[in-house]
């Protein structure tokens, strides 16, 4: 039996039931993938809430230009101030509502901007923990070599020795 899958190994005796003992970097970087994906679905809805804000701006310029064409007609051909009163009012309101929607996106913007540095900080930070439990497997693995040869080293010695007194 190879030393790694002793270090690995749970008895049943002492937990209960067989399985593996995960170490403290693998229930790191689990952790960590965990919060990657957080991160990235948060990073992910932060862009869409920005690209429907943008969306109804790009409806609401539309909505402007419509009107504004409509109220130049109504001035051309009629002077009712009553109408011309109406879509100046409603192309306020509209103008009003742009504004906000520029705020809106600028401040979805933020929040994407932040989003995603805390998603690259969350990848940086798994990476990081990814290299760390990599290291640490390849130590295992050479710890368990080492151990399996001096295993081995020493039957080898004790078969000699048994051979030498016969």
């Amino acid at each position: 039996m190879r030393i790694a899958a002793r270090f690995t190994d749970v008895s049943q005796s002492a937990h209960g039931s067989s399985g593996l003992v995960k170490s403290v970097w693998e229930v790191l970087l689990t952790k960590a993938d965990r919060a990657v994906r957080v991160a990235q679905q948060k990073l992910a809805d932060a862009q869409q809430k920005k690209n429907l804000a943008v969306e109804r701006s790009e409806k609401l310029d539309n909505m402007l230009a419509e009107y504004s064409n409509q109220l130049r007609e109504v001035q051309v051909r009629s002077h009712h101030t009553g109408e011309v009163g109406n879509y100046q009012q409603f192309i306020f309101q509209l103008q009003a509502m742009k504004v906000r929607s520029k705020q809106e996106i600028n401040v979805l913007d933020d929040v994407c901007i932040k989003a995603r540095k805390i998603m690259l900080t969350r990848e940086h930070e798994r990476l990081k923990i990814e290299l760390l439990a990599q290291r640490e497997r390849e130590k295992c693995e050479i710890d368990a070599l080492a151990f399996e040869n001096r295993e081995i080293e020493s039957r080898a010695l004790q078969q000699f020795n048994l051979k030498v007194r016969s």
